[in-house]
């Protein structure tokens, strides 16, 4: 049914409310809608129509139903419905990555012309800030993406650019998941250094000489780095990894949130995660093998490979944060 048609018959009656004059028509079969059908304006597919297409659908999933299986199960069924403009999203993402990266090597190189040390660490620092935003803003907007999908809505391609008044929010998170983050780095890269210390027999109080430890890496053995990379591995996985997995729910918390602060938004995100690691485990391991299985497949399916990897990381956020406040 055209405008026109629906101009002819104003002061119908929604069919599916009675006691509701009508506002609009469903775009996909025609019928008056009210402003309850259509959810004040933003839905243009009657509730019929809707429940036929699978629009309109609650996230089935939540902390104490939700599995791997049943998660994949759940964004499958979503990302058929959508592939195509959630591709197109991964495709504006992925873009977002490459220029903040260039925009970065850039301004390093510029700085690196300049044969000022102060100047060069300058530049270095406003190229990783400026990768940072360019970067984030992509990956907040395809994650906005994703969970209106997953929540039931049409992908939106304007919704990738709905996020830039959560700028400052997002670096202030990032900045401080860092700091989470700094103990198990300094934890990996010092048990790393005792080992190497230690096979190689330097002694502490020589520690500090360059030439020495120069020389000792120089002369170490293979063995010596490959039992290095493995304690150094082996602490990341655990404890590190198991103390900074929540953080893989930040971009999808900072989007889901209407004011996010950085506090707020990592206590969210570990509330979230308690008790459920193992599982988010095993859903980041199975997106990760997706997405590599898309890039080695000529590198043209990666596209909806990280498209669907995004979506699994929201719908896993979706999963765990519902009922998180009851923990």
């Amino acid at each position: 049914m055209s405008e026109s048609d629906f101009g002819r018959g104003r002061g119908a009656m929604c069919p599916l409310h009675p006691d509701h004059v009508a506002q609009r028509t469903c775009t996909r079969c025609g019928n008056f809608m009210c402003d309850t059908c259509s959810e004040g304006g933003t839905q243009v597919h009657c509730p019929t129509c809707r429940e036929r297409e699978g629009l309109g659908q609650a996230f089935p999933l939540d902390r104490h139903n939700w599995s791997i299986g049943g998660l994949l199960e759940v964004c499958w069924e979503r990302f058929k419905r959508e592939w195509v403009m959630l591709s197109v999203g991964a495709i504006l993402f992925f873009a977002a990555a490459m220029v903040g990266s260039f925009v970065s090597q850039i301004l390093s190189f510029i700085g690196g012309l300049s044969g000022s040390t102060t100047v060069t660490v300058l530049m270095v620092i406003v190229g990783t800030v400026v990768s940072w935003v360019i970067q984030g803003m992509g990956t907040l907007g395809i994650t906005r993406m994703c969970l209106d999908v997953l929540q039931g809505q049409r992908a939106d391609l304007g919704r990738m650019f709905s996020q830039f008044s959560k700028l400052v929010p997002y670096l202030l998170t990032l900045l401080l998941s860092f700091a989470v983050m700094l103990p198990v780095i300094i934890l990996c890269f010092g048990a790393a250094l005792a080992v190497f210390l230690g096979m190689t027999g330097i002694p502490l109080d020589v520690g500090n000489s360059a030439a020495a430890v120069e020389a000792a890496m120089s002369n170490a053995p293979t063995h010596v780095y490959v039992v290095m990379f493995v304690v150094g591995i082996g602490l990341y996985i655990f404890p590190g990894l198991w103390l900074v997995m929540p953080l893989v729910l930040m971009q999808p918390a900072l989007v889901d949130a209407e004011n996010p602060g950085p506090v707020e938004t990592l206590k969210r995100c570990f509330a979230a995660a308690q008790g459920q690691r193992m599982g988010m485990l095993g859903t980041m391991f199975i997106g990760a093998v997706i997405f590599i299985v898309g890039i080695f497949l000529c590198c043209l399916p990666g596209i909806p490979a990280l498209a669907f990897f995004q979506l699994l990381l929201a719908g896993l956020y979706l999963s765990l944060s519902k009922g998180a406040e009851e923990v």
